[in-house]
């Protein structure tokens, strides 16, 4: 008798586990695609933040050197220097970046890198010396600090991305980058006098999600913040971040 129960129910048990089985997978299938598409927008951010500012830094220089190879030989040297320069500077940069996509147990010794901050801006404003763009940086109070490193990164590529676009679409000749604490939070804010602010938004919705204005939204969000780019009431282009110093509940 207890030979019949056993074979009875022994295929029943086996065919509830399967079942469970195939509903949790079922179950978490979405959670994994979501988690494999939220990796892959990050890492098309990382990659468009690490190398976007110096290419058109370069293109730039390169236009600027073919305007004076003739001319000015010197010049137009000094200009493919200073190419060379940044594209050292992107490639140490994106090894940095692909070293923390690598598994987490390699042995490299080299995961969890520092990323950029705030002490970085200035650097960042040098290299847009050789180009025909001003940028000026205040900074009111802002002590580097105080300032959680998460919150540091996305300042910094926000400015960045901002400088970027001013650079390649702008037409213009100033720019200025604001930081300030006020509220528990980190304002940012990049203004330009470059026009017409609409060809820019425009390009912006018309890119890939992950870049221009849409990734810089992102960048906000992910330190619990927000971001608003449009017509600076003064005349050109303002970008305007809010990014909390403590996550809000």
């Amino acid at each position: 008798m207890v030979e019949i129960v056993l074979g009875f129910v022994a295929p029943l048990l086996a065919w509830s586990w399967g079942a469970l089985g195939r509903a949790g997978w079922a179950r978490r299938r979405p959670e994994a695609r979501r988690a494999v598409l939220e990796e892959r927008a990050r890492i098309a951010r990382e990659l468009h933040d690490v190398l976007a500012h110096t290419v058109s830094v370069m293109v730039v220089q390169a236009a600027a050197a073919d305007d004076v190879f003739d001319a000015d030989p010197a010049r137009a040297r000094q200009a493919v220097r200073r190419m060379e320069a940044y594209g050292r500077e992107a490639m140490g940069e994106l090894r940095r970046f692909l070293r923390t996509v690598r598994p987490l147990d390699e042995p490299d010794g080299h995961h969890g890198e520092p990323q950029p901050g705030l002490g970085d801006i200035d650097r960042l404003v040098e290299s847009l010396s050789g180009t025909a763009l001003e940028v000026v940086v205040r900074s009111d109070g802002v002590e580097r600090a105080g300032i959680p490193a998460g919150v540091q990164v996305s300042a910094y590529r926000i400015v960045q991305e901002s400088l970027t676009n001013t650079l390649r679409h702008a037409g213009a000749q100033r720019a200025e980058v604001q930081l300030r604490l006020a509220g528990g939070d980190l304002l940012v804010e990049v203004r330009d006098d470059g026009g017409p602010p609409a060809s820019r938004l425009t390009r912006a919705k018309a890119r890939p999600q992950g870049h221009g204005i849409v990734g810089m939204r992102e960048r906000a969000a992910l330190v619990h913040g927000s971001l608003e780019a449009g017509p600076d009431p003064a005349g050109g282009f303002r970008v305007r971040a809010r990014l909390p110093l403590e996550e809000r509940t």
